[in-house]
Protein backbone atom coordinates (compact mmCIF):
# COMPACT_ATOMS: atom_id res chain seq x y z
CA UNK A 1 0.00 0.00 0.00
CA UNK A 2 2.84 2.28 0.52
CA UNK A 3 3.76 2.34 -3.21
CA UNK A 4 0.05 3.12 -3.65
CA UNK A 5 0.27 6.06 -1.64
CA UNK A 6 3.10 7.01 -3.61
CA UNK A 7 2.08 7.20 -7.32
CA UNK A 8 -2.06 7.58 -6.68
CA UNK A 9 -3.57 11.25 -7.98
CA UNK A 10 -6.40 12.85 -8.05
CA UNK A 11 -8.78 11.70 -11.26
CA UNK A 12 -10.87 14.51 -12.70
CA UNK A 13 -11.13 13.23 -16.26
CA UNK A 14 -12.66 9.73 -17.31
CA UNK A 15 -13.17 7.34 -19.69
CA UNK A 16 -16.87 7.70 -21.43
CA UNK A 17 -18.24 4.67 -19.71
CA UNK A 18 -20.11 2.97 -16.80
CA UNK A 19 -18.01 0.63 -14.70
CA UNK A 20 -18.06 -2.80 -15.41
CA UNK A 21 -20.53 -5.63 -13.84
CA UNK A 22 -17.75 -7.69 -13.06
CA UNK A 23 -15.92 -3.95 -11.08
CA UNK A 24 -19.46 -2.54 -9.49
CA UNK A 25 -19.05 -6.08 -7.72
CA UNK A 26 -15.96 -5.36 -6.76
CA UNK A 27 -16.65 -2.04 -5.76
CA UNK A 28 -19.62 -2.79 -3.56
CA UNK A 29 -17.80 -5.65 -1.91
CA UNK A 30 -15.11 -3.48 -0.75
CA UNK A 31 -17.34 -0.72 0.46
CA UNK A 32 -19.40 -4.05 2.66
CA UNK A 33 -16.05 -4.95 3.93
CA UNK A 34 -15.49 -1.47 5.42
CA UNK A 35 -18.83 -1.27 7.00
CA UNK A 36 -17.30 -3.83 9.98
CA UNK A 37 -13.84 -1.52 10.39
CA UNK A 38 -14.08 1.10 12.72
CA UNK A 39 -11.85 4.72 13.13
CA UNK A 40 -8.97 5.53 15.38
CA UNK A 41 -12.16 6.88 17.65
CA UNK A 42 -14.62 4.03 17.20
CA UNK A 43 -17.07 5.15 14.85
CA UNK A 44 -17.92 3.36 11.67
CA UNK A 45 -19.89 4.88 8.52
CA UNK A 46 -22.29 3.51 6.01
CA UNK A 47 -20.83 3.30 2.65
CA UNK A 48 -22.74 3.60 -0.81
CA UNK A 49 -22.05 3.40 -4.35
CA UNK A 50 -23.97 5.49 -6.75
CA UNK A 51 -24.18 5.57 -10.22
CA UNK A 52 -23.27 9.11 -11.85
CA UNK A 53 -26.17 11.33 -13.57
CA UNK A 54 -23.02 13.25 -15.41
CA UNK A 55 -21.72 10.37 -17.76
CA UNK A 56 -23.39 11.63 -20.89
CA UNK A 57 -22.41 15.26 -19.75
CA UNK A 58 -19.81 16.56 -22.59
CA UNK A 59 -18.38 18.99 -20.69
CA UNK A 60 -16.71 18.81 -17.18
CA UNK A 61 -19.03 19.49 -14.31
CA UNK A 62 -18.60 21.54 -10.84
CA UNK A 63 -19.12 18.96 -8.15
CA UNK A 64 -17.01 19.76 -5.76
CA UNK A 65 -14.61 21.99 -4.11
CA UNK A 66 -11.58 20.69 -5.92
CA UNK A 67 -12.92 21.76 -9.29
CA UNK A 68 -14.66 19.98 -12.22
CA UNK A 69 -14.59 16.49 -13.02
CA UNK A 70 -15.85 14.92 -16.62
CA UNK A 71 -17.50 11.62 -17.39
CA UNK A 72 -17.48 10.59 -13.47
CA UNK A 73 -19.40 7.02 -14.06
CA UNK A 74 -19.99 6.44 -10.32
CA UNK A 75 -19.38 7.93 -6.74
CA UNK A 76 -18.81 6.17 -3.50
CA UNK A 77 -19.38 7.54 -0.09
CA UNK A 78 -20.30 7.45 3.86
CA UNK A 79 -22.43 8.69 5.81
CA UNK A 80 -21.47 9.35 9.68
CA UNK A 81 -22.17 11.41 12.60
CA UNK A 82 -21.43 15.04 13.02
CA UNK A 83 -18.68 15.20 15.62
CA UNK A 84 -15.70 16.54 15.31
CA UNK A 85 -13.46 12.72 16.30
CA UNK A 86 -16.21 11.16 13.81
CA UNK A 87 -15.03 12.70 11.08
CA UNK A 88 -11.43 12.18 11.78
CA UNK A 89 -12.50 8.31 11.30
CA UNK A 90 -14.33 9.03 8.47
CA UNK A 91 -11.14 10.77 6.84
CA UNK A 92 -9.18 7.18 7.84
CA UNK A 93 -11.19 5.23 6.45
CA UNK A 94 -12.29 6.74 3.14
CA UNK A 95 -8.58 7.29 2.68
CA UNK A 96 -8.45 3.11 2.94
CA UNK A 97 -11.34 2.71 0.39
CA UNK A 98 -9.54 5.31 -1.67
CA UNK A 99 -6.29 3.31 -1.59
CA UNK A 100 -8.14 0.18 -2.32
CA UNK A 101 -9.43 1.40 -5.38
CA UNK A 102 -6.18 2.51 -6.78
CA UNK A 103 -4.28 -0.46 -6.28
CA UNK A 104 -7.37 -1.83 -8.33
CA UNK A 105 -6.23 0.72 -10.72
CA UNK A 106 -9.75 2.71 -10.88
CA UNK A 107 -9.28 6.60 -11.21
CA UNK A 108 -10.73 8.51 -7.85
CA UNK A 109 -10.55 11.84 -6.71
CA UNK A 110 -12.04 12.93 -3.16
CA UNK A 111 -14.78 15.55 -3.30
CA UNK A 112 -15.90 17.80 -0.43
CA UNK A 113 -17.64 20.71 0.65
CA UNK A 114 -19.80 21.84 -2.62
CA UNK A 115 -21.32 18.86 -4.12
CA UNK A 116 -24.74 18.69 -4.18
CA UNK A 117 -25.57 17.07 -1.19
CA UNK A 118 -29.61 16.97 -1.16
CA UNK A 119 -28.85 14.33 -4.32
CA UNK A 120 -27.77 12.20 -1.45
CA UNK A 121 -30.33 13.04 1.31
CA UNK A 122 -32.01 9.66 1.28
CA UNK A 123 -28.54 7.57 2.23
CA UNK A 124 -28.69 10.07 6.07
CA UNK A 125 -30.21 9.68 9.43
CA UNK A 126 -30.79 11.63 11.66
CA UNK A 127 -27.61 13.24 13.32
CA UNK A 128 -25.59 11.96 10.18
CA UNK A 129 -23.86 13.77 7.47
CA UNK A 130 -22.02 12.47 4.37
CA UNK A 131 -18.14 14.76 4.76
CA UNK A 132 -17.07 13.58 1.04
CA UNK A 133 -17.57 11.77 -1.90
CA UNK A 134 -15.25 10.11 -4.55
CA UNK A 135 -15.89 10.08 -7.85
CA UNK A 136 -14.86 6.74 -9.44
CA UNK A 137 -14.07 5.12 -12.87
CA UNK A 138 -11.71 4.47 -15.16
CA UNK A 139 -9.32 7.16 -15.72
CA UNK A 140 -8.50 8.74 -19.10
CA UNK A 141 -5.59 8.99 -21.63
CA UNK A 142 -5.44 12.23 -21.70
CA UNK A 143 -6.37 15.24 -18.95
CA UNK A 144 -9.17 17.72 -20.12
CA UNK A 145 -7.59 21.46 -19.85
CA UNK A 146 -9.96 22.00 -17.39
CA UNK A 147 -8.32 19.24 -15.31
CA UNK A 148 -4.80 21.60 -15.68
CA UNK A 149 -6.21 24.06 -14.72
CA UNK A 150 -8.15 22.93 -11.60
CA UNK A 151 -4.87 21.01 -10.31
CA UNK A 152 -2.92 24.54 -10.91
CA UNK A 153 -5.51 26.17 -8.87
CA UNK A 154 -5.11 24.30 -6.01
CA UNK A 155 -1.64 23.93 -5.68
CA UNK A 156 -2.09 19.83 -6.28
CA UNK A 157 1.89 19.06 -6.86
CA UNK A 158 2.73 21.13 -4.22
CA UNK A 159 3.83 20.09 -0.66
CA UNK A 160 4.66 22.04 2.15
CA UNK A 161 8.51 20.99 3.26
CA UNK A 162 9.13 18.94 5.86
CA UNK A 163 10.71 21.11 8.57
CA UNK A 164 7.27 23.27 7.90
CA UNK A 165 4.90 19.86 9.37
CA UNK A 166 7.25 17.35 11.20
CA UNK A 167 9.01 18.37 14.42
CA UNK A 168 11.26 16.92 17.38
CA UNK A 169 10.33 17.42 20.77
CA UNK A 170 8.37 20.27 20.28
CA UNK A 171 7.71 23.22 17.75
CA UNK A 172 11.23 24.80 18.34
CA UNK A 173 12.81 21.92 16.67
CA UNK A 174 12.03 21.60 12.92
CA UNK A 175 12.71 18.20 11.03
CA UNK A 176 15.60 20.12 8.82
CA UNK A 177 17.17 18.07 6.30
CA UNK A 178 19.77 16.92 8.91
CA UNK A 179 17.60 15.73 11.49
CA UNK A 180 15.11 14.27 8.69
CA UNK A 181 17.81 11.83 7.81
CA UNK A 182 18.34 10.92 11.66
CA UNK A 183 14.44 10.82 12.71
CA UNK A 184 13.43 6.76 12.70
CA UNK A 185 10.13 7.89 11.47
CA UNK A 186 10.91 9.76 8.80
CA UNK A 187 9.60 7.81 5.95
CA UNK A 188 6.60 7.22 7.45
CA UNK A 189 6.03 11.25 8.09
CA UNK A 190 7.15 11.69 4.22
CA UNK A 191 3.47 9.31 3.93
CA UNK A 192 1.80 11.78 5.52
CA UNK A 193 3.38 14.54 3.77
CA UNK A 194 1.76 13.16 -0.20
CA UNK A 195 -1.77 12.87 2.02
CA UNK A 196 -4.48 14.32 0.34
CA UNK A 197 -6.16 17.59 2.07
CA UNK A 198 -9.22 20.11 1.31
CA UNK A 199 -7.84 22.70 -1.04
CA UNK A 200 -3.95 21.22 -0.12
CA UNK A 201 -4.48 22.92 3.32
CA UNK A 202 -2.13 19.86 4.73
CA UNK A 203 -3.06 21.03 8.38
CA UNK A 204 -1.65 18.57 10.13
CA UNK A 205 1.20 19.17 12.19
CA UNK A 206 3.46 15.96 13.60
CA UNK A 207 5.76 15.86 16.63
CA UNK A 208 8.01 12.72 17.10
CA UNK A 209 9.15 12.08 20.89
CA UNK A 210 11.22 8.85 21.42
CA UNK A 211 8.89 6.24 20.13
CA UNK A 212 5.65 8.60 20.88
CA UNK A 213 4.06 10.25 17.18
CA UNK A 214 1.74 12.91 18.09
CA UNK A 215 -0.72 14.46 15.56
CA UNK A 216 -2.02 17.80 15.56
CA UNK A 217 -4.67 19.71 13.65
CA UNK A 218 -3.23 23.56 12.56
CA UNK A 219 -6.46 25.30 11.50
CA UNK A 220 -6.95 27.36 8.16
CA UNK A 221 -8.09 30.37 9.54
CA UNK A 222 -11.65 31.53 8.02
CA UNK A 223 -11.24 28.27 6.30
CA UNK A 224 -14.24 26.50 5.10
CA UNK A 225 -16.86 28.64 7.32
CA UNK A 226 -19.42 27.88 5.06
CA UNK A 227 -19.91 24.28 5.97
CA UNK A 228 -21.81 22.79 8.87
CA UNK A 229 -18.81 20.68 9.60
CA UNK A 230 -15.17 19.94 10.42
CA UNK A 231 -13.36 19.30 6.99
CA UNK A 232 -9.65 19.70 8.38
CA UNK A 233 -11.01 16.75 11.03
CA UNK A 234 -11.58 14.84 7.78
CA UNK A 235 -7.86 15.70 6.52
CA UNK A 236 -6.46 14.73 9.65
CA UNK A 237 -7.97 11.24 9.70
CA UNK A 238 -6.12 11.16 6.03
CA UNK A 239 -3.01 11.60 7.30
CA UNK A 240 -2.90 8.78 10.11
CA UNK A 241 -4.16 6.62 7.82
CA UNK A 242 -1.00 7.02 5.79
CA UNK A 243 1.15 6.87 8.83
CA UNK A 244 -0.43 3.52 10.02
CA UNK A 245 -0.30 1.89 6.51
CA UNK A 246 3.89 2.61 6.64
CA UNK A 247 3.80 1.33 10.22
CA UNK A 248 1.77 -2.02 9.29
CA UNK A 249 4.08 -2.29 6.08
CA UNK A 250 6.86 -2.79 8.04
CA UNK A 251 5.73 -4.93 10.40
CA UNK A 252 5.56 -2.21 13.05
CA UNK A 253 4.05 -2.96 16.68
CA UNK A 254 2.06 0.26 17.74
CA UNK A 255 -0.99 1.41 19.88
CA UNK A 256 -2.67 4.44 18.61
CA UNK A 257 -4.25 6.39 21.60
CA UNK A 258 -4.39 10.11 23.22
CA UNK A 259 -1.69 10.11 25.21
CA UNK A 260 -0.93 12.25 28.56
CA UNK A 261 2.52 12.86 26.78
CA UNK A 262 1.41 15.35 24.32
CA UNK A 263 1.87 18.82 24.97
CA UNK A 264 -0.61 21.42 24.91
CA UNK A 265 0.67 23.57 21.91
CA UNK A 266 -1.36 27.20 21.43
CA UNK A 267 -3.15 27.25 18.23
CA UNK A 268 -2.84 23.40 17.51
CA UNK A 269 -5.07 20.66 18.58
CA UNK A 270 -4.34 17.71 19.87
CA UNK A 271 -5.49 14.78 18.00
CA UNK A 272 -3.59 11.20 19.23
CA UNK A 273 -0.74 9.51 19.28
CA UNK A 274 1.29 6.48 18.22
CA UNK A 275 3.26 4.56 20.34
CA UNK A 276 5.82 2.32 18.62
CA UNK A 277 7.95 -0.17 20.15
Amino acid sequence: MIDTIQKRRSVRTYEKRKLSQKDQVKVRDLLNSMELLKGPFGNRARWFYRDSEYLESDKPVQIGTYGMVKNPPAFVGGAITNTMLSLVDYGYLFEYIILSLTKEEFGTVWLGGTFDRKAFDDMLNEGEIIPAIAAVGYTADHKSLMETFTRLGVNANHRKPFSDLFFEKDTTMPLTPDRQLRNRFSKYLELVRLAPSASNQQPWRVITDSGLVHFYLKRTPNYANALHFDIQAVDIGISICHFEIGLKEDCLSYVLAPSERAAIIPGLDYITSFEVK
